[in-house]
């Protein structure tokens, strides 16, 4: 599904260039639950802003589903990123004091659904996170858990390719990042949802069917099914 081939990124501060990701090469498949662990600062969360489309500006190669984007004009970005891709974040970015009904209807809106599908979508997704019944509560009442269950709703409501989580479970206790991660799991095995995780968490990271891991902007391992595969 994604393939990405000595991909570099650099940023540009006063008459500074950093250099931030060294010739990543990665691929991942279809109905992966892949973890990309790493220190603050380490360029994990770079390489999922390039992953998820939400930066073109680097050099490399990268092909999505078989095809060069690379290349791309930033509007094509953004269109490959609207249909493909869903997000879930560690501080949820709901709306508030808009109910879970309309935080969940949002990208379904952008993406022109009549209402009528766009009702029963909601509902559906609402009812797969454990939440059917939720549709008119309010997030800021809701449990941090909760409020992360919307936020994957959400994500999952427009039938994306694959999932990007940046630390899904980094604001919840250790019970409720358990319960969060039991619903990601069952979303790749049963519904067969391809997630890309970010997490420094190790207890989340090893629930995962591979670890991708990155020191100082270089993916130093990468482990899948218990067998490790160091990188020069």
């Amino acid at each position: 599904m994604i393939t990405l081939k000595n991909i570099n990124k650099y940023y540009q501060q006063g008459n500074h260039r950093f250099h931030v990701l060294h010739d990543i090469n990665i691929e991942i498949d279809q109905g992966e639950l892949v973890a990309i662990i790493g220190e603050s600062g380490s360029g994990k969360s770079t390489l999922i802003n390039i992953i998820g489309f939400l930066d073109d500006d680097f050099e490399g190669t990268y092909f999505y589903q078989d095809q060069p984007i690379h290349d791309y004009t930033r509007k094509q970005f953004s269109t490959l990123r609207n249909r493909n891709v869903g997000f879930v974040f560690q501080n949820f970015k709901l709306l508030r004091e808009s109910t879970v009904a309309d935080n969940v209807a949002l990208p379904l809106l952008y993406a022109g659904k009549r209402r009528k599908e766009i009702s029963s979508r909601v509902s559906e997704v609402l009812k797969q996170v454990g939440l059917a019944g939720y549709e008119n509560q309010l997030p800021k009442n809701m449990s941090g858990g909760q409020q992360q269950r919307v936020s994957i709703a959400r994500a999952i409501s427009t039938h994306p390719k694959f999932l990007i989580a940046d630390e899904p479970t980094g604001a919840l206790d250790t019970e409720t990042s358990q319960e969060i991660m039991n619903l990601f799991k069952h979303l790749n095995k049963q519904e067969g949802t391809t997630i890309i995780m970010v997490t420094h968490d190790p207890h989340v990271a090893e629930q995962c069917e591979r670890v991708i891991k990155i020191i100082d902007g270089r993916v130093v391992s990468d482990s899948k099914d218990g067998e490790l595969h160091a990188t020069d």
